[in-house]
């Protein structure tokens, strides 16, 4: 009997590993391979073949001295690390331009049906998860480099976002696609933005644009949620949640808590 009960156990379980595995998106491995290769040797290529037009064009033609040709080498590889992300982020766009012809993006919510690929709603998942895939790359090497600007270009070029003026990104966990973020607003480090939420491993997936109105702040330990929007002016006090959908009160301007409460409240609560 306790053997029957066993041999149950272990079918239960293997049937359940089976479910899962149909239910689970692993990017193929042909896929992550070309990806990674092309997204980083073509712009790699595309460097040294104007390091190579200096050496042999450049400094040849003009016969520039060996003292000045070293004294230019650190500004021009300078001048290469900034040419090879901009290619980086053009290889990327271009690759997702022709995945959003594919399959457009599109916000609501959807089901996770991952058993199917086929389907427009599978279609719609396979290339969600390939733009998040190839735009993290990006992100993460431009935000790290000296010119932490190119950052800002990467989300909109790659991740069809709206970015306004004088918009700073601290170290912070950006929104990869589906934001809508006005002028003069500050994120300060720690905080996340995330437009997309994905209620359990086999649930529902929530994909809706996060916006941002002019002079937010959003100071640390902030999360923004799917669907969530802020007001001209608002300041996000630190260790903040603005849930999926979230949407401040008329003529208050300062917030705190789990959610997001107007801060006065909290202060007359405390008293």
């Amino acid at each position: 009997m306790i053997f029957m009960k066993e041999v149950k156990g272990e079918k239960e379980k293997h049937v359940s590993a089976e479910r899962n595995q149909e239910k689970s998106f692993k990017l193929p491995l042909h896929d992550f391979l070309k990806i990674n290769l092309i997204t980083f040797s073509v712009p790699l290529y595309g460097c040294l073949a104007v390091f190579l037009l200096f050496e042999y064009y450049f400094i040849r033609l003009f016969s520039i001295p060996v003292q000045i040709h070293f004294l230019l080498l650190p500004p021009f590889f300078l001048f290469l690390y900034y040419l090879y992300m901009v290619i980086l982020i053009e290889t990327c766009r271009i690759w997702v331009n022709y995945w959003n012809r594919k399959s457009p993006p599109k916000q609501g919510v959807f089901q996770r049906i991952l058993t199917d690929k086929n389907s427009e709603i599978g279609q719609l998942l396979v290339y969600y998860h390939k733009r998040g895939f190839i735009i993290k790359y990006p992100v993460w090497i431009t935000s790290k480099s000296p010119f932490p600007w190119l950052v800002k270009r990467a989300l909109r070029r790659i991740g069809h976002n709206k970015i306004g003026k004088n918009v700073v990104y601290e170290d912070c966990y950006y929104g990869l696609e589906f934001t809508h973020i006005e002028d003069d607003v500050f994120i300060y480090p720690t905080s996340a933005i995330s437009s997309h939420e994905v209620n359990s491993i086999f649930g529902k997936l929530t994909l809706l644009e996060v916006k941002l109105d002019k002079k937010t702040i959003l100071y640390p330990g902030i999360i923004v949620g799917p669907g969530a929007e802020t007001e001209a002016n608002h300041v996000i006090y630190p260790n903040t949640v603005l849930h999926k959908n979230w949407r401040g009160v008329p003529n208050e301007f300062y917030y705190q808590g789990s959610p997001g409460k107007p801060f006065k409240n909290l202060i007359n609560k405390a008293d």
